[in-house]
């Protein structure tokens, strides 16, 4: 078992983790829990893989209580999705204190957001349809949790992928078809604080689920507005935007995909990274 104090931990986090990384919410709010989440984690021994597996049980039951039409299951369900962030948070502090990072780790980290976002918009759907009897809820709730699924980037660099290993690169001249600037823009974010990437901020983890929690919150306190006889809460609203605007998104980003020709671009990014050998250090 390993021997860490909480001053220790603390000062390594402070180092390692500084504000501008983890954000406001995360910084102010998340990090005090998390603390003692690491510690208790490195003291039992647990490495930073299995704290992502528990990151995900929480989140998904953090979904399926949202769609039990009761107080309780509604407080519930907010709590698991929020401890389930804290996990979030704790899985890359382990592999980070014990030196764990991996592409393996990072892997998984990205699979379990793309099990939990989804389901929380089926579990709210569902949950909101027992509360208000709209089954259009559920509709729109599964089409937010498909359309939120990152299809289109994995997708995109499976085929990038597959064109190395089948070796196409001898039957298509990549290079011909485009001017390439450098394999250094495979990892480098462009206009990561431009208005358009903060929007689009609000339909990635962890910001959609911190959206969610608070219509959970809201509904639970105010009650169902009638219209046209029907009853309506906040969280039927918030799935028909999501539900409507997610697959406009999505739709949007694999246009521009196509017409920017991303796929030949990341195969010849990976091509040129194999070749010259470059070391990209793993970050969880």
């Amino acid at each position: 078992m390993a021997t860490v104090t909480l001053k220790e931990l603390r000062n390594f986090k402070h180092r390692v983790n500084p504000e501008e990384r983890q954000g406001a919410y995360g910084y102010y709010f998340i990090r005090p829990f998390s603390l003692y989440l690491t510690y208790l984690a490195i003291r039992g021994n647990l490495t930073a893989n299995q704290v992502t597996v528990l990151q995900i049980i929480s989140g998904v039951a953090g979904a399926v209580c949202m769609a039990i039409p009761t107080t309780a299951g509604a407080l519930a369900g907010l709590a698991l999705l929020q401890l389930g962030f804290v996990f979030d948070n704790v899985d890359g502090e382990v592999a980070r204190f014990r030196k764990q990072a991996s592409v393996t780790g990072k892997f998984l980290d990205s699979v379990g957001h793309e099990i939990v976002v989804p389901s929380m918009f089926f579990g709210l759907g569902v949950g909101t349809y027992f509360r208000t009897g709209n089954f259009e809820s559920v509709i729109f709730g599964f089409l937010a949790g498909f359309f939120s699924l990152r299809l289109d980037i994995a997708t995109l660099y499976q085929e990038a992928g597959q064109l190395i290993e089948s070796k196409l690169n001898q039957a298509y001249d990549y290079y011909a078809s485009f001017k390439y600037t450098g394999v250094e823009n495979l990892y480098k974010r462009k206009n990561e604080e431009s208005p358009i990437r903060m929007l689009f901020g609000l339909f990635a983890y962890p910001a959609t689920m911190n959206i969610i929690c608070v219509i959970v919150l809201l509904d639970v306190w105010l009650a169902p507005f009638t219209f046209a006889e029907r009853q309506f809460n906040l969280a039927y609203l918030f799935l028909a935007i999501y539900g409507s605007l997610l697959p406009l998104r999505r739709v949007i980003t694999i246009r521009k995909l196509v017409r920017a020709r991303e796929t030949e671009k990341k195969y010849v990014a990976l091509v040129e990274l194999m070749r010259t050998e470059k070391k990209v250090p793993a970050d969880r």
